[in-house]
Parts: structure tokens; C-alpha cells; sequence
């Protein structure tokens, strides 16, 4: 049990007898555990890894043939999970409960999508780890609406506020734009000129990181012309996988991504420059196929901590699903040591190209012939 349920777990009177909606990132899966006794519970993933870890395993997921845009769902007697941007509650919530994450955008947007959906009065509760960044919590909640710090221990803050008239007013500003009049940037990369959509919470949402620009500036170099399927792991806000859609008209494209902000910023930078790829939820690898090209500019960071597993299980796992004569590229800041592992998956791998801040790293399989 993390610190988190540990401290939530003396207060079982928040989930007795309420339809309680909860949502954020959650440490674990024990809240199904702490609110057995609400009259109903809805638990809304923004994260396909938590969301996988909180269903059944059999619970069907998504492939590579599956283009749908719906949210997955699954509802277990009076629990319901939902991933996607929006919550789905079969019961308007009488309480809210918000697992803070490291990113303060996307912690407004939940504190104003509860004050959206609660009627006044009600109470939301916020929880994080102290070294999460608690204390801006704490301002974001004062302007809010009334709130106080209702407990602490186990190296963790509870917060509680109360919905009000002006709090549920304020919270408009929490649905993100329309398909139809989406919010976007410009990104000038070579002579592609792209429109990406912008929402909450998401990688180099505001603007295109450098690493992206550089990694795709220098794609020119290479001979692209037998690449007929491409993965882009990690998509962030799509920006890698609609520029091979221009670059390579005839490709098929496939973009994942663990985040369900991702997944539709990359749905919107699509539509917006009217290019065709399909969109799946993945934790880097899961629900994927065989492809020619397997491109990433992988994270390596969850809040300020510097976290490796992810990015090394994507190099290890790439040559299966990678087609013979098939290759991965990815872009990794200079300093990150990961030649010894792309040796250790391919049988061919180095350094394409490399500045002052970013290196490009490739790796072959070997052809049929």
C-alpha cells in the first residue's frame, strides 16, 4: 500500500454512502479497496498503464487494427473505470477525490473538472506526496474556492475544498476545445509547416521541443523510400507522426501513447493538417505489430526525477517488433547513456548525428537476405 492509501485509509467516512469520482495518478490500486463501502465509485484513468492495472486482465484491449476514438470502459457492479480525457460516471458524484500528479496543469484541470460535475456545496479532496509539489497545491486550491490542509502524515498533505457557485462557474475553463475549434501552435520544421493541437498535461504542449525538431530535421538524410509502416512510440502531441505522414504519403502510420491527453492532442494535430494515421492507447510496446521504422523521442522523466525503465525496455523490446531490415530511431538528450544497451538489442547501432544537446541514436535488425 503506498503512503498515499496509507493516509487516505483513516478517513473511511469520505467514500461511506457517496457516489465518489476519483482521478489524478494513482500510486496503486487500492481504491477500489478504500471505497468498498460507497453507495458508487468511478475511477477516471488519464494513464493506459493505471487503467490496465486497475481492471481485469482479460478485459480486451485495444490493437493496431482498432482506429475507434471511444474510451475504454469497464464496470464491475457499482464500479465503473473509465480512461480517457473526461470522466464517465453512471451517477452524478456527491465527492470528488484527486491523486495529485507532478503536473500543475493537468491538477487544475482535474480540481476544475470535479467543481464542474459536483453540485455546490459538495467536497473535493486532494491528495500529494510532499514532495510533489504540495505547497503550489495548496495556492492553486485557495484560489479555488474555501479550502484547508484536512491532514497529514506519512509524508503526504490532504486538502479539502469546497465546491461553490463560483468554483463550478470558474470551472468552464476546464473542458478542453472542441474538435471544431481546437487550440493549436505552429511548428516549422524544414519546409513542413504544422498546426499541433494543444491540451493540458501533455509533453511540449505549448511549443516543439528541440530534441523533436532536431530528430526530424535530420530524417532527410535517410532512404525512406522502403518504409511502408511506421510506430511512433510515445507520441506526445503527434508532431513525429504527422510529419512522416507528409513526408511518406503512402506509409502507414500508428501512434501510442500511455497518456489519454496524448492520444487526443494527437487525434487534433492529425485533423488539423489532414493526415490520416491511426491512434492507439499503449504502454510504449503493448498493443503493437511488426513495423519497417520505429521512431521515439522517448521521456525520461516522471515530475523531476530522471527514470530509465521505460526507455530501456523500449530498446530492448524494439527488434521484435521490428519487420527484417526493419529499424529504430529515437532522439535522447547527449548525456544519457544508452549505446551499450542499443548494442546489446541489435546487430547493428550507433549515433546518426548529435549537437551541442541531443544525439540521435539508431538500430538495425538484420534482412531476410
Amino acid at each position: 500500500m503506498s503512503l498515499k492509501s496509507e493516509l487516505l485509509s483513516r478517513h473511511p467516512e469520505f467514500f461511506e454512502d457517496h457516489d465518489v469520482l476519483a482521478m489524478g495518478f494513482f500510486p496503486d490500486s487500492e481504491i477500489t479497496v478504500l471505497a468498498r463501502n460507497a453507495r458508487s465509485l468511478c475511477v477516471w484513468c488519464t494513464d493506459y498503464a493505471q487503467f490496465r492495472n486497475l481492471v481485469p486482465a482479460n478485459f480486451a484491449s485495444p490493437d493496431s487494427d482498432n482506429t475507434s476514438n471511444q474510451d475504454l470502459i469497464f464496470q464491475n457492479k457499482n464500479q465503473t473505470f473509465v480512461f480517457g480525457t473526461a470522466p464517465k460516471p453512471v451517477t452524478r458524484p456527491s465527492k470528488a477525490l484527486i491523486y495529485m500528479s507532478k503536473n500543475k496543469k493537468e491538477n487544475i484541470f482535474y480540481i476544475r473538472t470535479a467543481c464542474s460535475i459536483l453540485p455546490e456545496n459538495s467536497e473535493v479532496f486532494v491528495i500529494g506526496g510532499n514532495d510533489e509539489g504540495v505547497r503550489g497545491m495548496e495556492t492553486i486550491l485557495k484560489n479555488s474556492g474555501p479550502s484547508e490542509k484536512y491532514d497529514y502524515g506519512r509524508k503526504c498533505t490532504l486538502f479539502r475544498l469546497l465546491v461553490t457557485g463560483t468554483s463550478r462557474n470558474d470551472a468552464s475553463s476546464a473542458s478542453l476545445s472542441t474538435e471544431a475549434s481546437p487550440e493549436y501552435y505552429r511548428a516549422e520544421i524544414g519546409n513542413t509547416d504544422l498546426k499541433v493541437a494543444m491540451i493540458p498535461g501533455v509533453f511540449s504542449m505549448d511549443r516543439a521541443d528541440a530534441g523533436t525538431i532536431f530528430l526530424l530535421e535530420n530524417l532527410k538524410d535517410l532512404d525512406l523510400s522502403r518504409v511502408n509502416s511506421i510506430l511512433d512510440a510515445g507520441t506526445g502531441s503527434g508532431i513525429i507522426a504527422v510529419f512522416l505522414k507528409k513526408l511518406l504519403p503512402h506509409a502507414r502510420i500508428t501512434a501510442v501513447d500511455v497518456s489519454a491527453f496524448a492520444l487526443e492532442a494527437t487525434r487534433r494535430t492529425a485533423i488539423l493538417n489532414n493526415a490520416e494515421i491511426t491512434v492507439i492507447p499503449s504502454d510504449m510496446l503493448e498493443n503493437t505489430v511488426r513495423y519497417d521504422l520505429i521512431i521515439s523521442n522517448p521521456p525520461f522523466h516522471v515530475g523531476k526525477r530522471q527514470v530509465f525503465g521505460p526507455v530501456l525496455n523500449l530498446i530492448r523490446d524494439c527488434p521484435r517488433h521490428l519487420l527484417p531490415g526493419g529499424f529504430f530511431l529515437m532522439v535522447a538528450n547527449t548525456f544519457l547513456p544508452y549505446e551499450n544497451h542499443l548494442s546489446q538489442a541489435f546487430c547493428k547501432s550507433g549515433i546518426k548525428n548529435r549537437n551541442s544537446q541531443y544525439k540521435i541514436l539508431y538500430g538495425f535488425t538484420k534482412s531476410l537476405s
